[in-house]
């Protein structure tokens, strides 16, 4: 009986390790301040794939994310860096972000893991 298990052991193992997803990963690099909270969401079509906030302690942030199933699709990107800790991304009276932000579209591809974004800082 020991033996048996051991096998369906082994072989879970080994469908697990088969079955893993892409690590795929978002960056952000030369980030124009060391502090506060970066936001950041991942979104296809009606599914979130990510929404983490990560204290600021460098430049640069690499985060985990599984695009594994909406490679081809459309995936909104959003983040923002929260320099005053209120949770907020800031305006000025003219509708703009007084606070480094970004907001694009990606199209995941199998071969491409990592996907490297800078912050727009408006002034």
């Amino acid at each position: 009986m020991k033996k048996l298990l051991f096998i369906f052991a082994l072989i879970a193992i080994c469908v697990s390790a088969k079955a893993k997803t892409p690590a795929y990963t978002i960056s952000f690099s030369e980030l124009p301040y060391a502090e506060g909270t970066l936001y950041v969401s991942a979104t296809c079509e009606d599914k979130e794939l990510l929404k983490v906030a990560i204290e600021v302690e460098e430049d640069s942030i690499v985060i985990p994310v599984d695009f594994s199933e909406a490679v081809g699709k459309d995936v909104s990107i959003r983040a923002f860096l929260d320099l005053d800790e209120d949770r907020l991304l800031k305006f000025d009276s003219y509708g703009r972000p007084t606070e480094p932000f970004l907001q694009t579209r990606l199209i995941p591809q199998k071969e491409t893991a990592d996907y490297c974004f800078k912050l727009v800082v408006l002034q």
